[in-house]
């Protein structure tokens, strides 16, 4: 599912902000996007917003600013490199018979002399800062795929009533199989020529048992309708559902492609491919949820 939200802290002089947009993705993927000197924090960052999200490639963006210069750098003088230059430079003077003197700006300026070591915030505070702003950003990403969920379940339950009201015309056509099969037995055996067909001849009960047997289509229809009942049923947990969905729309596929295979009727066949056009649309939606 699709969805944006935004979390920012301020405490200790730095302001922490986190950004998170999804994508509907059949899996869980993160994509993460850290200061580099908190890079360790990945993966408790990870295991939090796992707690919330099942679904989607979740992109993570975290800033960090200094709002009153804590992290500014902590110059540090190298003493044994400036006293080496100080004597290799009055060597040179006293070599070339000049006369020099050393200043402070001099020092300042040879490399290394100063080194600039950047001042690293705690990671213990920044993570406090961190948590509170990714659940800031994670509770406005679920109030939008709320949103969007609600849109879903309503498609959703409509492809499911268009799925349930075809069922109920397959139904009704399949009590007449039987009944259509015995008359076009006895049509074609007329048309072959064969005087005097007994109905109650055994050989042709036996075809009529064995076509009634083999196109009988009633188990199926009655666990097609089990999965249209379990829909609902998932939906009203209110909770995450988009795998279980997932599986329930490969139930609900083998059923009805094993109508479509014994339902030895060009009408019932028009329905299951309509059937499994809905279906299929059905599955597509399916695979955005949560």
């Amino acid at each position: 599912m699709t969805g944006y939200g935004r979390g920012e802290c301020i405490d200790q002089g730095y302001r922490l902000v986190v950004e998170i947009n999804s994508v509907n993705r059949k899996q869980l993927e993160f994509a993460i996007s850290l200061p580099r000197e908190f890079d360790a924090m990945e993966g408790q960052l990870k295991a939090l917003l796992g707690k919330f999200l099942s679904r989607g490639r979740i992109q993570v963006r975290v800033q960090l600013s200094d709002l009153e210069g804590n992290d500014c750098g902590v110059p540090k003088v190298n003493d044994a490199l400036a006293e080496a230059c100080v004597a290799s430079l009055q060597e040179v003077a006293a070599r070339i018979n000049a006369k020099t003197e050393v200043s402070l700006e001099l020092l300042t300026r040879i490399p290394g002399v100063i080194k600039i070591s950047p001042k690293t915030p705690n990671p213990d505070d920044i993570w406090i800062l961190l948590e509170s702003a990714a659940k800031q950003a994670v509770e406005g990403l679920l109030t939008m795929r709320t949103t969007e969920g609600n849109h879903l379940h309503t498609d959703l339950s409509e492809r499911i009533e268009n799925m349930r009201n075809a069922l109920s015309i397959i139904k009704g056509k399949a009590a007449e199989l039987p009944t259509r099969h015995r008359k076009l037995l006895i049509e074609r055996l007329e048309k072959a020529g064969i005087d005097q067909i007994d109905v109650h001849d055994e050989r042709i009960l036996k075809e009529l048992v064995l076509f009634a047997d083999k196109s009988d289509i009633t188990e199926e229809i009655t666990r097609l309708e089990s999965h249209f009942s379990h829909f609902k049923t998932l939906c009203d947990k209110q909770q995450q559902v988009g795998r279980s969905l997932d599986f329930l729309s490969q139930e609900m596929f083998r059923e009805i492609n094993t109508i479509g295979s014994k339902a030895s009727n060009h009408e019932i066949a028009h329905i299951v491919v309509s059937l499994k056009t809905e279906l299929e649309k059905f599955r597509e939606q399916v695979q955005n949820l949560e």
